[in-house]
């Protein structure tokens, strides 16, 4: 991607750090990987429904429907409008 974006060069370099991370925890013994996966799933659980809903209500104030909300998500607009009630 030539036209990257810092942030967008920024997350691919996470995604990838996690997938390698993944492949790491596979050697792992099982109840340090268990502990870790819980770990994870708890920080990045909270982080991404932040995240999440910063983006949506971001995308609200710069008047998109909640149909184009959903589109960017993969998700439904009812969805979407759970989220934001």
């Amino acid at each position: 991607m030539s036209d990257a974006s810092e942030w967008t060069t920024a997350v691919h370099h996470s995604a990838q750090q996690l997938t390698d991370l993944c492949e790491q925890l596979k050697r792992a013994p099982v109840t340090d990987r268990l502990h870790a996966l819980a770990i994870l799933n708890q920080a990045f659980g909270g982080l991404y429904d932040c995240a999440q809903r910063e983006a949506i209500t971001a995308a609200r104030q710069e008047g998109w429907p909640l149909r184009r909300i959903a589109g960017a998500l993969n998700c439904s607009h009812e969805q979407v409008r759970l989220l934001i009630s």
